[in-house]
């Protein structure tokens, strides 16, 4: 069962979302917990014609590295090696992450960074197609530190993957149709969020997966589906309160639960959490110039996500707020705080009318 999946995995992320084809070259990285996935991805991509290359991360020749060498380098194939490839596909670390507690916050930042700067300008430069996938990042040490099942997390993951670009994108094109028109949004549910703001019209961003290439890094992560709606400077007034978790594996309290943010003149005024407020705080003081903007408000469109750790805003029916730093969605907010809380079955108006209730697209 479990190599079906992994083939089926290799044969979605190929040949749907990255459009290999024979003759082309494709860089598989991966650190060694992720082998047995990465393997499938080489044994697919040679049966498309296409030329793999594996490059692995030893989990404990890095973590040797790190007290041997003063200097905290961002593990990572290099430059040079991506520039060369026409795709890549990206299945993180490490495993054992908790044995990086204890750094300072700047260094362990740059650890948990996806690859450097360096890397990302030979990659955007070369246009290489890029995947991202978050099987890998359901592990038996993640599980524990969230308390949740491996195996549900691992399932859902999986369904929500095989899930073609193609589909996504006709779930997101019914939606954005009113999306793309509309200047004013109202959220509301029976919890007290009521949220207002205007949206800069038609700065939208949809995530299907199709267009790898079209996207500001030429990237995607494996599941995906989503549209993001990015909001007016000091548009955002009224309350905000979430019914899903954050879950940041990273944070003293990696589940936090009952977010309640209250916003005016586009600004984050006061906040409270059921659990987890403390780790919310630290990073909130630490985040800088545009910490406490509103920046963009994500509608989930993936029918397989329901109650995965750290995918929560791909949810079907699901609006999520982005709090601080959007630049990995297309924005242009630098803050180095980040946060996207979650709201599931909310009503969404657009210019007055409705356009989710529950959750549910209005027809």
């Amino acid at each position: 069962m479990r190599a079906r999946a992994e083939e089926n995995l290799a044969r979605v992320v190929l040949s749907e979302y990255l459009a290999l084809g024979a003759r082309e070259t494709v860089t598989i990285e991966t650190w060694s917990h992720g082998l047995p996935w990465a393997r499938a991805l080489v044994v697919e991509a040679r049966r498309i014609g296409a030329e793999p290359l594996l490059a692995v991360e030893d989990e404990e020749a890095f973590f040797r590295t790190l007290a041997a060498v003063p200097r905290r380098v961002v593990p990572s194939v290099p430059p040079t090696l991506v520039a060369s490839s026409d795709a890549h596909v990206y299945l993180g670390g490490p495993e054992e992450f908790p044995r990086l507690f204890g750094l300072p916050s700047d260094e362990l930042r740059a650890l948990v960074t996806w690859h450097s700067p360096a890397w990302r300008k030979a990659a955007q430069r070369a246009r290489v197609r890029i995947a991202r996938l978050s099987i890998a990042a359901a592990t038996p040490t993640a599980a524990a530190r969230y308390a949740t099942d491996l195996e549900a997390w691992r399932d859902e993951l999986l369904a929500a993957s095989s899930i073609g670009p193609d589909r996504l994108a006709a779930a997101a094109r019914s939606r954005v149709r009113r999306l793309a028109r509309a200047r004013h949004l109202r959220i509301r549910h029976a919890n007290g969020t009521d949220l207002r703001a205007e949206l800069l019209t038609g700065r939208y961003v949809v995530e299907d997966g199709r267009h790898a290439r079209d996207l500001p890094d030429h990237s995607i992560d494996v599941p995906t589906g989503r549209i993001v709606a990015f909001l007016r400077g000091g548009s955002t007034q009224g309350c905000w309160e979430a019914n899903r978790p954050i879950f940041d594996r990273f944070a003293p309290t990696p589940v936090q639960l009952g977010a309640r943010f209250q916003f005016a003149r586009g600004r984050l005024r006061e906040f409270s959490f059921d659990r987890g407020g403390e780790s919310f705080a630290a990073a909130y003081a630490r985040g800088g110039r545009g910490h406490d903007l509103p920046g963009a408000i994500v509608f989930g469109i993936n029918p397989r996500i329901v109650r995965a750790p750290e995918v929560g805003d791909l949810a079907e029916g699901t609006v999520s707020l982005v709090l601080g730093g959007n630049r990995v969605f297309g924005g242009r907010n630098r803050a180095s705080f980040s946060v996207t809380t979650t709201l599931a079955e909310a009503d969404v108006d657009l210019d007055g009318r409705p356009w989710l209730i529950r959750g549910r697209p209005v027809a």
